[in-house]
């Protein structure tokens, strides 16, 4: 459900550009019901309190990244200074039992206080607002020599001590539960056929 928070541009994007390595096949492409995670995860950012939903990564119809290989923060950042929205809520590919209230808390939380806001112990899903700081601090570590020599991108802890986040209890640990290996998907597709 759509509110009044949507005027102030929150852009959803859906991170879709990690190499899938452990998973062994493109997790966007892992289906449920004959739905693919891209589709689900899509229509899923579509019903909360977003203006648009944007696909990061390597695929047809997605935002590249400015920075290959840079992780998460560089798929975030591409998608910013391409669309230039007032705030972004991220949602990763893999959390297959991730629902629309959890993500919709992030937005309500993360408006009212003006700030980054994500569950304790979870650096994703993560509502962001889009700031010069913001911007700033991803660029430059993008830009710094350490970048340059090692290709590893800035973590999410690093991002947050700069910026400031709000962190709110996971409720239900199992909407956040990320699935990297075949072992997990199949775990978390049971956990969610048991609750439909």
């Amino acid at each position: 459900m759509k509110s009044e928070s949507t005027h102030t541009n929150v852009l959803g994007i859906l991170l879709n550009g990690g190499q899938s390595r452990r998973m062994r096949t493109d997790k966007g492409m892992l289906s449920i019901n004959g739905l693919t995670n891209v589709d689900r995860v899509h229509a899923l950012l579509s019903r909360c309190q977003v203006t648009e939903v944007i696909t990061s990564g390597q695929q047809a119809n997605s935002i590249a990244d400015l920075y290959p290989q840079g992780g998460p923060l560089s798929g975030i950042l591409s998608v910013i200074v391409k669309k230039r929205p007032s705030a972004v809520m991220v949602v990763p590919i893999d959390m297959p039992l991730l629902t629309s209230g959890a993500i919709n808390a992030l937005i309500n939380q993360g408006l009212a206080h003006q700030k980054a806001c994500c569950y304790e112990s979870y650096s994703l899903p993560v509502f962001i607002p889009v700031t010069d700081l913001l911007i700033d601090t991803i660029t430059g570590e993008f830009e710094s020599d350490r970048y340059q020599q090692d290709g590893k991108g800035p973590s999410f802890r690093y991002l947050m001590s700069k910026i400031g986040c709000h962190y709110l209890p996971a409720v239900d640990s199992q909407e956040l539960i990320n699935t990297n290996t075949p072992q997990e998907w199949d775990n978390a597709v049971k956990c969610l056929q048991q609750r439909t």
